[in-house]
């Protein structure tokens, strides 16, 4: 999806320029193409929306759903227990032509699946769950823009989500196949929904763009780590 074609119609935010200001007051200034493409990439980062990893381990699994998350402006990536440890993470996305990792955020659960899933329902999450189950209704019958906030949970290569993740489930997807093979992987899994919701979501009047609050601290971060590289 391209820039004219934007998720959201968000005009420029006043505070950016002052924030830019107290970066260059201390630092080099930034090329005003960087900039200008710092500041569209933060405008199109999208409230209500992350991606959550059950027990995923393939590092190059990993890193290559970050990439899908940063595309599609997802900024939140949450794990729970069993996912790859850091180390293998960040060499994932040494190995990737342009990693993502380094502009999203990361929550991390220490509890099992069950208290993390719960506890994102209780902040309002619509948890979607990618599986094979009976009850799955295909991705192209759901209407994510009657959710206000998602959280897409994807599960492991080898077996998928776990029980305790789909029955806790609010919504069970499928991505319908015409081969023999009955599923994707967990990666390309993940873009296909994430690209399904980004397209329902630009068609909606509904603005998704993140609060003014939290998009300016984002761009404060990032231009941070700009200018400290």
């Amino acid at each position: 999806m391209n820039d004219e074609n934007a998720l959201h119609k968000i005009p420029p935010r006043h505070s950016s320029d002052k924030i830019i200001a107290e970066q260059e007051d201390e630092q080099k200034p930034l090329t005003p193409a960087r900039r200008q493409r710092i500041e569209s990439v933060v405008r199109q980062r999208q409230r209500g929306l992350m991606v959550v990893m059950e027990s995923v381990w393939n590092p190059h699994n990993l890193a290559a759903i970050a990439r899908s998350c940063d595309a599609f402006g997802v900024q939140q990536l949450a794990f729970t227990p069993g996912h790859a440890d850091d180390e293998d993470i960040k060499m994932a996305g040494k190995l990737s032509s342009a990693s993502a990792s380094k502009w999203l955020d990361y929550r991390v659960f220490e509890e099992d699946s069950s208290s993390a899933l719960t506890s994102l329902k209780s902040e309002g999450w619509h948890l979607v769950a990618t599986t094979l189950s009976d009850q799955a209704v295909s991705i192209h019958d759901i209407d994510f823009t009657a959710m206000d906030k998602i959280a897409l949970l994807v599960g492991n290569e080898k077996d998928g989500l776990s029980q305790t993740a789909q029955d806790l489930a609010d919504t069970h997807m499928i991505i319908p196949m015409l081969g023999m093979v009955r599923s994707f992987n967990v990666s390309v899994a993940t873009a296909i929904a994430l690209y399904e919701i980004n397209r329902q979501r630009a068609l909606s009047e509904q603005d998704y763009a993140l609060p003014h609050a939290e998009a300016d601290a984002l761009l404060k971060r990032w231009l941070k780590r700009e200018y400290e590289r």
